[in-house]
């Protein structure tokens, strides 16, 4: 059952980066809870859809307008069967060729009518590395 949970999750997760890449603000916010927080990587903070996809489109429209998201399918750790917390590395990529953004998301996800959302999502940037 668990390995079930687990793979509905990576599958939420794949999605979600799809929607990310093809730029739609819309499908990212509704891949949280009705209820869900984001903290972003500059502390900025957003609760429920509304906010989430208005952030969601200065994002993916604006701030980072063309950038490719890829998530590592990471790690799960089931809390209940209702609660899990995924965690993975991320890379944003710039369309242009600029330097890679790599960073670190962990989400505490609830099970809601069948599908695992996000309810609370933690994204950090790594400090670039100055040799």
């Amino acid at each position: 059952m668990a390995q079930d949970e687990s793979e509905a999750i990576y599958k939420e997760i794949e999605a979600f980066t799809e929607a990310w890449n093809k730029g739609d603000a819309k499908a990212a916010a509704l891949f949280f809870t009705e209820d869900g927080v984001r903290v972003g990587v500059s502390g900025d903070i957003q609760h429920g859809h509304t906010e989430l996809e208005t952030a969601y489109d200065r994002l993916l429209h604006q701030t980072m307008s063309g950038a490719v998201v890829s998530l590592e399918r990471g790690t799960i750790r089931m809390l209940t069967p209702e609660f899990a917390i995924w965690q993975g590395g991320l890379e944003i990529t710039p369309p242009n060729g600029g330097r890679v953004l790599k960073g670190y998301i962990v989400q505490v996800m609830q099970k809601v009518g069948g599908r695992w959302l996000v309810l609370e999502a933690h994204p950090k940037f790594y400090p670039p590395i100055v040799s």
